[in-house]
């Protein structure tokens, strides 16, 4: 009976531990490449002027997602990966968005730049 309970334990255990080896999640090779396109994206939009705080945060994340995979950290390394995307993602839409208001700032300029000349008395 007891070599029945001592089997059965070993067994669970031998489960258990296949089971954890199996749930290990794969490194975030594709997720790291993605991120890391977003970064450039971001850069390219003109979140170095524009989002500085979001794309250092994405930069940040990334650097300390690789050193979570290098580890074999792969769940945290993901994790990161996914907060690094979104960062970076955030970046250049707030840099976009920058640029436009700014666009929008400098028309805007123009136009009432236009309308003073245009209700300017003629001298001649």
């Amino acid at each position: 009976m007891k070599s029945i309970h001592a089997a059965s334990a070993a067994l669970l255990g031998a489960a258990l531990i296949l089971s954890a080896c199996a749930t290990t999640p794969p490194p975030p090779s594709a997720e790291m490449t993605r991120a890391k396109a977003a970064i450039e994206q971001a850069q390219r939009a003109g979140a170095r002027e524009y989002a500085t705080e979001y794309l250092n945060a994405s930069m940040t994340k990334m650097d300390l997602a690789e050193a979570a995979s290098a580890k074999g950290n792969n769940a945290q390394a993901t994790r990161l990966v996914e907060e690094s995307y979104a960062d970076a993602h955030l970046a250049q839409v707030t840099a976009q968005s920058a640029k436009s208001a700014k666009a929008a700032a400098d028309v805007d300029k123009s136009i009432q730049t236009l309308q003073h000349e245009a209700n300017r008395p003629n001298t001649q």
